[in-house]
């Protein structure tokens, strides 16, 4: 047995052994970039992009690291980390739904959840129609309620459209308060957003959703309760005090100082409470 080496035309370099009974290439290396013309590379290039960023999207892999704007954010994050149950409320314009967002897709990146659930009250305002009188499909009906996603997508994610994508992959699932009952919330971060105008009993709905490896995080400014105009107890201020102290449990309170919406929110805010 002997071996032999060429060169090709091509540049690339041929081995063979040699034996009675046959001829076997061993290795073809250094191939010309000549090889594949070039609408096979584009082709091959486009179809590598669109694996990647199928797969970036799934795992939640562009999802760019946190930058906080105030220390009480990155508490409020490392609250999160900490604990089961968030309860995060104050002043709007804090940034308590960006974050909140940020921590579950964070965590489907990092493999910790599988999805983010985004739970939203459709009753409370004293004269706002039910989703059943909104014109069209689901889809069309909920899409008011989960705005706060699409604006806050943008300050999250690396990629363009991610919104849509994540919404229609289900890796963000819009809830309806009224469908939540049943439900078992398994290894995903729940959002529980305006948690101001829930009443005592659809708050404990919620936390009772939570379950194998999930965390759950209620969010709102008990100072804009819609549900006052009915004059019912507000669910978020009852689980504050009821839960205070428990284990697994965090609170966050934000305050006027904490404000990164825009300057003029905190001056709005004290003549509204003066």
């Amino acid at each position: 047995m002997s071996q032999s080496n060429f060169k090709g035309e091509g540049g690339f370099h041929v081995s063979l052994i040699h034996s009675e009974a046959y001829i076997v290439s061993t290795a073809i290396t250094n191939l010309s970039p000549q090889m594949l013309d070039s609408k096979s590379k584009r082709r091959n290039r486009r179809s590598e992009n669109v694996q990647t960023l199928e797969q970036s999207y799934s795992k939640g892999m562009d999802v760019a690291p946190p930058k906080f704007l105030t220390w009480r954010q990155e508490d409020f994050w490392n609250t999160m980390k900490r604990n089961t149950v968030t309860l995060a409320h104050g002043s709007a314009g804090t940034g308590k739904t960006l974050m909140a967002l940020h921590f579950g897709l964070s965590g489907v990146a990092s493999g910790d959840f599988e999805k983010v659930y985004y739970v939203r009250s459709d009753v409370g305002v004293e004269y706002q129609r039910g989703r059943g009188a909104l014109p069209g499909d689901m889809s069309d009906k909920i899409a008011p309620l989960v705005a706060p996603i699409f604006d806050n997508l943008p300050c999250i994610m690396r990629s363009q459209g991610a919104a849509e994508y994540l919404l229609n992959k289900k890796i963000i699932e819009p809830i309806l308060l009224e469908d939540i009952r049943g439900r078992s919330l398994n290894e995903a971060f729940v959002i529980v957003d305006e948690a101001q105008n829930f009443l005592p009993q659809q708050i404990k709905t919620c936390l009772t959703r939570v379950g194998k490896d999930s965390k759950i995080c209620l969010i709102g400014d008990t100072k804009q309760a819609d549900m006052e105009v009915f004059r019912r107890e507000n669910g978020l201020v009852d689980a504050i005090h009821r839960l205070r102290a428990l284990s697994e449990v965090g609170i966050v309170e934000f305050g006027k100082e904490d404000i990164v919406r825009n300057s003029v929110i905190a001056h709005i805010l004290d003549r509204y409470e003066d």
